[in-house]
């Protein structure tokens, strides 16, 4: 007779074999005594926990000639047949293999015949995660409404992966993994069962490293059983190629201990020997775990420290071409962690060390805005903050138009040429509020459209408030947007803050934003020729001069001199 693997020979078939699942075990064996037969069914959970095997136990239990019942025969056809695997009536599909929505439709064209003597026609399909889209859709209309003979079990490790449709149309079960007290007895049974002489803590180390999986225990059960007459702690050891237990005890008080060179010549040997580092590293942190746990630990912080880095160190090992140095390069950082210094040396060296938090968050800052100097320029050089007026709009709108000049060379002492360049096509024509109202020439709707993105309008909002001494922002229209063209403001409003005579004599010598071509403009349409001196400005005409110039203002007729 052909050998039979342990996991496959001592696969439950009864719901009295399962173990670990008691919730799920009673669920169905309530609904099949009370004939509550749900159409389909969703068993999810980690490998190795259960789930073919229960719905292996519930295709027997459905189609048993005793059945529906809880407790199939296990001797009838049918219940020999599903046990085997031949059973016509029992139909297990690999989702992984049968993916597609032709395999989908040649299972819907199935579906419809009804069974061979039996009550039901089950369809178990694993891996269901694994279907396309296409084939998910093309199965819904079945599972929806299916023949009355027709139940259907899914079994999947990634219940995430399926559309909500499908979760909405079934009953779902989660299995979960078998605590290591399950796992051992088990273990235990199948021992007596194979004749075999272990000991318990074999068995529990076993159940350790099977991580819940029952599959998996029963996988290094069956290897240990190869390996040694007697299944010892030793023999799982050397099978699993794990260091000992003392190793990994020594390996601890080293670090914990600050003995670096004794820590680094146990990986160093455990190497040679062909051990596997990254499961020695999960035993030194399950070790630090339970001595944290139990409260016999000293130094819980730097155990908790240690833990953090070697969970990071598993990570990295995993990708890594030598894990030796990934081991070794922890083992060092843990180290050098339980270097302490005395109390009042650790005060200076926090002070320090703070000290220097500050400094750096300072150039940080600095280096955001390109230069301390030219900073102090801005905030408080070019605009004195006893000028900024706060009572009207119409001040204020005043006070924009009296510094735009020196704020777009702000802008290019922020390193802000691009914005600098948008908004010297634009006009300051208005503050409403915290806004400001800045008209483009319909020509200009390039510059427009850039300065209103996000990534030129929010540096360029930020050096203006500054200036401002308050949070503002920008509202871009073109001029001929209104019939009377851009809102100007009016001179007698602005009368009683007078431009200084600074600001008058930089609009007469030559303001950067007057163009020579307006100003003749205006100096002609002022009744003023070239053959004509001029007077001398009153604070009046040379504001309307200057307003006229910025709004594109035009005077339709002058007051004549008495």
């Amino acid at each position: 007779m052909a050998y039979v693997s342990l996991y496959r020979k001592w696969r439950p078939q009864g719901f009295g074999d399962v173990v670990g699942q008691d919730t799920i075990v009673k669920t169905l064996e309530n609904s099949l005594n009370t004939r509550r037969i749900s159409h389909a069914y969703l068993f999810t959970g980690p490998r190795g926990t259960g789930k073919t095997s229960v719905a292996r136990i519930l295709a027997k239990g459905l189609n048993c000639q005793s059945g529906p019942t809880a407790t199939p025969c296990g001797k009838c056809g049918e219940c020999h047949t599903i046990k085997e695997g031949t059973s016509l009536n029992v139909i297990e599909i690999d989702g992984a293999s049968n993916r597609g929505i032709d395999d989908v439709r040649e299972l819907r064209s199935q579906v419809q015949f009804t069974p061979i003597n039996a009550a039901y026609k089950v369809y178990i399909i694993d891996e269901v995660h694994m279907l396309t889209t296409e084939a998910f859709n093309a199965l819904l209309k079945t599972l929806e409404e299916p023949p009355a003979h027709v139940v259907f079990i899914f079994a999947t490790t990634d219940p995430h992966r399926l559309p909500p449709t499908i979760l909405s149309r079934v009953q779902r079960f989660d299995f979960g993994r078998f605590s290591e007290q399950a796992v051992v007895e088990r273990l235990q049974t199948v021992a007596k069962g194979e004749e075999l002489e272990v000991d318990l803590e074999a068995l529990r180390l076993i159940a350790q490293h099977a991580a819940g999986g029952m599959r998996d225990a029963l996988g290094i059960f069956e290897k240990c059983a190869s390996f040694a007459k007697k299944i010892t702690v030793d023999a799982v050891v050397e099978v699993l190629g794990i260091a000992p237990q003392e190793q990994v005890d020594s390996f601890t008080e080293h670090i914990l201990g600050d003995s670096k060179l004794e820590a680094l010549q146990i990986i160093d040997d455990l190497h040679n020997q062909g051990r596997d580092l990254s499961q020695f590293a999960l035993a030194v942190i399950a070790k630090l775990r339970n001595g944290i746990l139990s409260g016999a630990n000293k130094d819980e912080p730097l155990e908790l420290r240690a833990i953090e880095q070697l969970s990071e160190t598993v990570r990295e090992m995993r990708f890594a071409s030598d894990p030796r140095i990934v081991l070794e390069l922890a083992v060092v950082k843990i180290t050098t962690t339980k270097t302490s210094l005395p109390s009042a040396d650790m005060g200076r060296l926090e002070d320090k060390v703070r000290t220097l938090e500050k400094e750096i968050s300072r150039m940080q800052m600095l280096l955001a805005k390109g230069n301390e100097s030219v900073s102090e320029r801005v905030s408080s050089t070019q605009i004195p903050k006893k000028r900024i007026p706060s009572a009207n709009d119409a001040e204020r709108s005043a006070y924009v138009l009296e510094i735009w000049p020196d704020y777009l060379k702000g802008l290019r002492d922020e390193r802000l040429m691009q914005c600098e360049a948008f908004l010297k096509e634009g006009t300051p024509v208005e503050v409403v509020d915290d806004n400001i109202v800045i008209a483009f020439p319909r020509d200009r709707g390039f510059h427009k459209a850039s300065i209103e993105q996000d990534s030129h309008r929010e540096p360029a909002e930020r050096v203006l408030s500054k200036l401002m001494g308050k949070q503002v922002r920008f509202r871009c229209v073109f001029q001929d947007e209104t019939a009377s063209g851009p809102k100007q403001v009016a001179p007698q409003r602005v009368q009683p803050d007078k431009p200084s005579q600074a600001s008058k004599r930089k609009r007469q010598e030559g303001h950067p934003t007057v163009k020579p071509d307006v100003e003749r403009k205006v100096n002609l349409e002022a009744g003023i020729t070239s053959e004509q001196p001029k007077a001398q400005d009153s604070d009046a005409e040379a504001f309307l001069r200057a307003s006229m110039e910025t709004f594109g203002g035009k005077i339709i007729s002058k007051p004549k001199e008495n």
